[in-house]
């Protein structure tokens, strides 16, 4: 925990204000490991540089009925919570089962895509986080940076001193998530993945800091995905079960990733499935902006601006837009192809709009990401 500078004073009475506090070491560390909030609505400093202004002010997209505030979100979720609806959403934990191909392990419920997409919607506000991006169509919902406030020490002097406490203690990490549905043989697939940002000490006098990115722990991504299926009808110990012994799908595992001699394609060994399967993860791990999946063709949808080719960027004006200029600021579209070339060989390709290989620089650098993540 680090605490701010200008208020290590105040710190220090509440830290006095402990030592007479009837308690113990053992009440003091019963919390939950994981205990999110948003850092939305905090001071913009509190945030990652890479946030925009935009998100400080959260908006959750609602299918039908425009958008909502997050206040109101928050008060629909605590409602449906005290009536018992958001716990209910399935009565059993039977058409529920964890996976796992290599390191990824993944949620498969035998439900309707849709019903499963609004389900993860509202498990995501349940846990403390708001939502940035809500795409149906591709079957992303990915949240805004929260902050694990079980990682902060002296829990028994927040539940005392409440918000005086959380107003002058930080962790000092950043977490958010993405949450990825696909359509697999009529059933759902879903898989969580996070990224983090950790305030790290530039100088020695502890005086400058800067959020610099950290490694992914592949173990909170399940603990997220055990408090998934949890949330959607699986008891605790049900959930951490499954999780903890997924059930292995050997035959749905790739490797060997290479470039094709002559061809603006990645090669990987494994069937189309599994292959597409490994795309999705690498396309979400790089940070692509996914807008369409499809898994019974193989392809994905993605937005990318190659900055890499020398060309000045910069946004049209008034003028310039009257001749048709539209800049070339704007992430461009782009299709990412998984193909069976069978003897449990896949092929990955890019592809323009129209569905014709693109051999550019653009497109080689783009599968050059993907093999490093896959």
């Amino acid at each position: 925990m680090r605490i701010k500078a200008t208020q290590r004073i105040a710190a220090t009475l509440l830290v006095g204000l402990s030592m007479t506090a009837c308690s113990t070491w053992d009440d003091l560390m019963s919390s939950e490991a994981v205990d999110y909030k948003s850092t939305v609505r905090g001071e913009p400093l509190t945030l990652p540089p890479d946030l925009s202004k935009a998100q400080i002010n959260p908006q959750y997209s609602t299918h039908g009925t425009g958008t909502a505030s997050a206040a109101a979100y928050n008060k629909a979720m605590a409602q449906a919570n005290k009536n018992g609806q958001a716990n209910a959403v399935l009565p059993t934990s039977a058409d529920m089962k964890v996976l796992r191909s290599g390191d990824t392990r993944w949620l498969e419920v035998n439900r309707d895509a849709t019903a499963v997409y609004k389900d993860v919607l509202a498990f995501w506000g349940n846990q403390g986080f708001t939502i940035n991006r809500d795409n149906p169509q591709a079957g992303i919902i990915e949240t805004d940076w929260a902050e694990n406030r079980a990682k902060i020490p002296a829990n028994f002097l927040r539940r005392t001193l409440g918000s005086i406490v959380d107003m002058v203690s930080d962790s000092g990490e950043r977490e958010r998530f993405t949450a990825r549905l696909e359509r697999v043989n009529g059933k759902t697939e879903v898989y969580i993945r996070h990224e983090r940002m950790v305030e790290t000490q530039m100088d020695r006098d502890g005086t400058q800091f800067k959020w610099l990115p950290a490694k992914e722990d592949p173990e909170l991504n399940a603990i997220m995905l055990s408090r998934l299926m949890s949330y959607m009808g699986a008891s605790k110990q049900e959930a951490e079960a499954a999780v903890q012994t997924p059930q292995e799908v050997k035959s749905q595992q790739t490797s060997a990733v290479g470039f094709v001699a002559g061809e603006n394609a990645l090669a990987l060994t494994g069937s189309r499935e599994a292959s597409y399967r490994q795309v999705g993860q690498a396309l979400t791990s790089a940070g692509f902006t996914i807008d369409q999946s499809d898994a019974a063709s193989g392809s994905y949808v993605v937005r990318y601006l190659d900055t890499d080719t020398g060309e000045k960027r910069k946004s049209s004006n008034i003028i310039s837009r009257l001749w048709g200029d539209k800049g070339n600021k704007t992430p461009v579209p782009y299709i990412i192809k998984v193909s069976s070339q069978g003897d449990g060989f896949s092929l990955v390709t890019v592809r323009d709009s129209a569905g014709n290989i693109d051999r550019s620089e653009t497109a080689q650098r783009i599968l050059t990401v993907l093999q490093e993540r896959l």
